[in-house]
């Protein structure tokens, strides 16, 4: 909600920055280069962030319900990408990792997104790309979660 203080501009500068950094993350997603829907490329990239991880850790990262995601897992371990195994402390708990494939998988979808921004910097004068990487400590904070 803006403030009183807000003036038009920054209001304005705030929508397009929100409006970049949408598209931004929409191409990215878009280079994939898997034989995967993006829902199970996305999952297997956070599992191979997370890992060893369990499905409800895994549904509270991406924001969607427990069985949704034990369905993907169902596909991506059929699939031989990700492997369970029963948690020793805890027999209840199924601890997730990518195997091989999964981590080739992984490694292809980053790689691939990688070359991309390459590529489009290359775009951008060196100041212009300084100031874009001078900002990424702020987008970050931006993305980190609210403390508790």
């Amino acid at each position: 909600m803006p403030s009183a203080n807000d003036t038009p501009s920054s209001q304005e500068d705030l929508v397009r920055l929100r409006m970049a950094l949408g598209r931004l993350g929409r191409v990215l997603r878009q280079h994939v280069d898997a034989d995967l829907p993006y829902a199970l490329a996305s999952l297997v990239l956070v599992i191979g962030r997370t890992e060893p991880t369990t499905a409800s850790l895994l549904a509270e990262h991406e924001g969607v319900s427990a069985p949704s995601v034990s369905r993907s897992l169902n596909r991506l371990v059929a699939l031989g990408l990700v492997s369970r195994e029963v948690d020793r402390a805890d027999g209840r708990v199924h601890r997730l990792r990518l195997t091989k494939a999964g981590r080739r998988i992984r490694d292809n979808v980053l790689m691939t997104r990688h070359d991309w921004l390459v590529t489009q910097s290359q775009r951008l004068s060196p100041a212009d790309l300084t100031k874009l990487l001078n900002a990424v400590p702020a987008l970050e904070r931006l993305c980190d979660p609210e403390p508790s």
